[in-house]
């Protein structure tokens, strides 16, 4: 009888442990939790916004844009619709984990899409600038060129395909480079100016006019499709890969002459 009874009591004890293991447990991921998210398609309509909205966005910046501790609002400062546009058609959003930094990549959404999530957001009234109309044609290619030097090369290069903004422990820390704008639309390219996303400064209407937008884009789309006609374009860097190969291949074919003028004086 009293095995039995120390049995038991050693099973309860067990069983007791073994709740409080569950119970650590549950408190511990009860911060990591995440939302759902289901796969299955949204028909289109006007309420393809609301739905993509709740579902992919409302769990961090809540269902009316105010923000929470897992992201910020989208109503304040220059948030609004061509921030969102900006945001989701560079495929910097939606992200995975709030603690994820944002990065350019394919857009999760198509086109149809952002258009619906942005006139959701935009219904938020946020106080940033509209979606902007872009029209290349209307601006002077000179102008912005000139603009583009004395504003943006100093991050983005002379050539527009980025460049490192401060030194840092982390050399691939994606908050202290310039994005490349090869691959950059006309409207993202306004957007960027109009809204200042991350660390970027914002360029509103009181500092360029359409017409200087619309040249600094036109400058911008000459340097996505440039006329190499020197040779090679060498990743379009400039004078630093010029001046390397100009090392590798001079310096080296020094080497070889010497080399070779060094082992025919000595053969004789």
């Amino acid at each position: 009888m009293r095995h039995v009874q120390g049995r038991a009591g050693w099973a309860v004890k067990v069983l007791t442990a073994l709740g409080a293991v569950a119970l650590g447990g549950c408190a511990y991921t009860s911060n990591l939790t995440s939302p759902y998210r289901s796969q299955e398609p949204v028909a289109d309509g006007p309420e393809r916004g609301r739905v993509l909205y709740l579902r992919d966005c409302a769990w961090c910046h809540a269902t009316d844009g105010s923000g929470t501790g897992r992201g910020p609002d989208l109503i304040s400062g220059t948030n609004g619709a061509a921030m969102t546009d900006f945001m989701l058609s560079t495929g910097r959003m939606p992200i995975n984990d709030p603690s994820e930094p944002t990065r350019l990549s394919p857009p999760s959404y198509n086109p149809a899409e952002i258009e619906d999530l942005v006139a959701y957001v935009s219904a938020f009234g946020g106080e940033g600038p509209p979606v902007p109309v872009v029209d290349s044609e209307a601006g002077d290619l000179a102008l912005g060129l000139e603009l583009y030097q004395e504003n943006c090369a100093a991050c983005h290069s002379t050539t527009g395909v980025g460049g490192a903004l401060a030194a840092g422990p982390d050399p691939f820390d994606e908050t202290l480079i310039a994005p490349s704008l090869i691959r950059s639309t006309p409207v993202q390219t306004a957007e960027a100016m109009k809204v200042g996303p991350g660390t970027m400064p914002v360029f509103g209407s009181e500092t360029f006019s359409d017409m200087e937008v619309n040249s600094i884009v036109r400058y911008l789309s000459h340097l996505q499709r440039p006329d190499d006609r020197g040779g090679l374009p060498l990743g379009h860097v400039g004078p630093v890969t010029e001046g390397a190969i100009g090392w590798l291949v001079g310096v080296g074919a020094a080497l070889v002459i010497v080399r070779l003028i060094g082992t025919r004086v000595g053969e004789e």
